[in-house]
């Protein structure tokens, strides 16, 4: 109805039931509030229709309301968008200096000779930019004025005549660095010229493929391991250890560019942490320490007073989270410090025993420290991966009384056992018996055998038992006299002796344990031509200690180039057994006598040089063994050195140890016919130093026929 009064449109929205007239119908309920044809008259509008119209707004708030003198502005004020309709919406608002604006704008609409229209709509403009003014200051700013809708210059020149009108401010910006900003990679606003920031370009030029960022989904330079751009990443990195609180819900927290402007990869004092790292690393650790000190004690902690009911299993290790580990308890916590001692006295640093530190931090945080721990535990967390180790962790647990030992297992008899496990299952069970044999744990009491003559037997007979299978015998009572012969048949020297040694041995086993019927190997016999030893040439000795590079790899390298001590003699030597007083060397042998070796002035030399480099490097090591490596050196059970550490200074030289033992005692025959003299020198039995004897002076050694 109010724009049918004012002969306006109707507003759309809101649906409005209409009226019609035709002519010579005329419906009683549907009139016309008045005839279109017709002036309008403005007493002719209903009253009830002036009662159904709202009053103008006369002073409206929300048109510049008005604002607390004193007040400093936290931001620049906006741009204002005023209309033509405004001045009439606060036309009863009390306006200082209004009087004085009318009376120059009734001036100039005199000299201009203008109708009253247009004083009317420039004293109401002028209004706005009276009201519009900040608070506390009479006069309008002049960028104000150019924000009006309309009469510019005319309401620009009334305020000037006034003296309401502010000078023109100069420029607080440059008008060469008013498109200076952010970068246009990161955001980062610097205020300078560079459309990308330094940081960004070094990114650009470190990765060169343009894609889609997986996060921002803008076409950037990305990096290939998470496909996310420099702004990303710095924003990821930020926020996940998120000291700060800068982690925003639906947006990302900006930041400063050049000096103040974060950095991928920075050293920041604030975060202590490990040296060299950078404060992402570092924020990462203090976070885990955070978490791990508001985390509960393990529920699976090993209590000394509680006896066991039944037999406990072996603990499945394989699913461990470390990155959710219990807290420790105080005594777990007293034994890491104590570990880390331990470390520090042994002359390790805690860089190399990372994988130590880590192995016992996951036992001391599941298990506790109050009992003792389960070496298998030990063993089953270190083979999770190569950032474990177990053997110095076994070897503190055991020093401090906090290790449930296991029983020691031969790496010979185990590597022997998985052998026999390998074979088909009549073979296995009756090579499994054969070892309990060699070992002396048959059903009859014996000798035990080396483990290492043992792994050699069970190696070289393996071949032919699935030899044997796979042509169709099924069980070892099978086995005749000729399967055996048609197998040595083909073998000749070292093979064939070795794979007939081991099948006697079975055999003879086998019906020793009422297994088989009768021995298809007791009759089978093998002549074996046995080469006479030969010295090595000259040239390959000259400077043989030179290609050595340690001194203990030079005395392994001249004990059995100049006493003939063989490796395993080598491997056995103790400190007990080594008197520097009388240059003398106990060489033990058992079942046999001990041998002593007389030593000469280098191998004397390269003794003294090598027990003050072992007790420099591992001070506290009290393995009784003369020959040590870096792991016998600290392991508690005082074992042998490896047969590869004995191995590899011939590996290098590249001559066997067996050679070199033999052109000793070759080249000591050659100089002497009496064996007497070999025995007593190099502890050899008779028949080798008799056959060396032969060797060196063929024409010396009677001959049958001649007799």
């Amino acid at each position: 109805m109010w724009s049918e009064v004012r002969r306006g449109h109707l507003p759309p929205g809101r649906p409005r039931q209409l009226t019609f007239s035709l002519a010579g119908i005329a419906p009683p309920e549907a009139r016309p509030l008045r005839r279109h044809d017709q002036p309008m008259v403005r007493e002719k509008i209903p009253p009830w229709v002036r009662d159904l119209c709202p009053a103008p707004v006369r002073d409206d708030p929300r048109i510049c309301p008005p604002q607390m003198p004193g007040q400093l502005g936290l931001f620049p004020t906006p741009r204002r968008t005023f209309t033509r309709y405004h001045p009439a919406r606060i036309h009863d608002r009390d306006v200082p200096d209004l009087d004085l604006v009318v009376a120059e704008l009734r001036k100039i609409a005199k000299g201009r000779g203008v109708k009253d229209a247009w004083f009317r709509l420039t004293w109401g403009i002028a209004r706005i930019a009276l009201v519009a003014r900040e608070p506390g200051e009479r006069q309008v700013r002049p960028e104000l004025v150019s924000q009006l809708p309309m009469m510019h210059p005319t309401i620009g020149e009334a305020l000037d005549r006034a003296g309401l009108l502010a000078p023109k401010r100069p420029r607080l910006v440059p008008a060469g660095e008013l498109d200076h900003g952010s970068c246009a990679h990161c955001f980062a606003w610097a205020n300078d010229r560079l459309t990308v920031c330094d940081d960004c370009r070094q990114w650009s030029y470190l990765h060169r493929g343009t894609g889609e960022c997986q996060r921002c989904r803008r076409d950037l330079p990305v990096a290939e391991t998470d496909g996310l751009c420099r702004f990303c990443r710095m924003v990821t990195l930020e926020s996940k250890t998120d000291f700060a609180g800068i982690a925003l819900v639906g947006g990302d927290q900006l930041w400063l560019g050049r000096e103040a402007a974060p950095h991928l990869r920075t050293v920041d004092a604030r975060y202590p942490g490990t040296r060299r790292k950078g404060r992402f690393e570092s924020k990462r650790k203090l976070a885990q320490a955070a978490d791990q000190a508001a985390r509960a004690v393990s529920a699976h902690l090993v209590d000394p007073r509680q006896m066991e009911l039944f037999l406990t299993p072996p603990r499945d290790w394989t699913r461990l989270d470390e990155a959710e580990l219990p807290a420790l308890t105080t005594k777990a916590e007293a034994v890491m410090a104590d570990f880390a001692a331990y470390i520090d006295q042994r002359g390790w640093t805690r860089a190399q025993m990372g994988g130590s530190t880590r192995t016992l931090r996951v036992l001391a945080a599941h298990l506790g420290a109050d009992g003792p721990i389960l070496e298998r535990d030990v063993r089953a967390v270190a083979a999770l991966s190569s950032n474990h180790q177990g053997a110095r962790v076994i070897n503190y647990l055991r020093r401090r009384g906090l290790l449930a030992a296991e029983e020691p297992v031969d790496g010979q008899l185990a590597s022997a056992r998985r052998t026999a496990d390998e074979l088909p299952k009549t073979f296995s069970d009756a090579v499994h018996a054969w070892i309990d044999v060699l070992i002396g744990q048959g059903s009859k009491p014996s000798l035990p055998r080396a483990p290492e003559t043992v792994n050699r037997y069970v190696r070289d007979v393996a071949p032919t038992l699935r030899t044997w299978h796979t042509t169709g015998i099924g069980d070892p009572r099978e086995i005749t006299k000729k399967h055996i012969e048609d197998v040595l048949k083909p073998r000749r020297g070292a093979a064939a002796r070795g794979l007939h040694v081991g099948l006697r041995s079975m055999f003879r086993a086998l019906k020793r344990e009422r297994l088989i019927f009768r021995d298809p190997a007791r009759t089978v016999s093998l002549t074996v031509a046995r080469h006479l030893p030969t010295p090595l040439p000259s040239d390959r000795l000259r400077g043989l200690l030179g290609k050595v590079p340690g001194v203990r790899d030079k005395l392994i390298v001249t004990l059995s180039a100049v006493h003939a001590l063989t490796m395993m003699q080598t491997r056995r030597l103790r400190l007990e057994d080594l008197d520097r007083a009388c240059g003398q060397l106990r060489v033990r042998r058992p079942g046999r006598l001990d041998h002593v070796v007389y030593l000469d002035e280098l191998t004397m030399d390269l003794m003294t040089a090598w027990i003050i480099e072992r007790v420099e490097r591992w001070p506290d090591c009290a393995n009784p063994h003369l020959i040590v490596s870096r792991q016998t050196a600290v392991d508690d059970l005082h074992p042998l050195v490896s047969a590869e550490v004995v191995k590899s200074p011939f590996d290098r030289v590249g001559i066997s140890a067996g050679k070199l033992r033999q052109d000793r005692l070759f080249d000591e025959a050659r100089e002497t016919a009496d064996p007497i003299r070999l025995i007593r020198v190099f502890g050899v039995c008779s028949a080798t130093a008799t056959r060396y004897i032969a060797a060196a002076h063929p024409d010396k050694k009677t001959d049958p026929i001649q007799a």
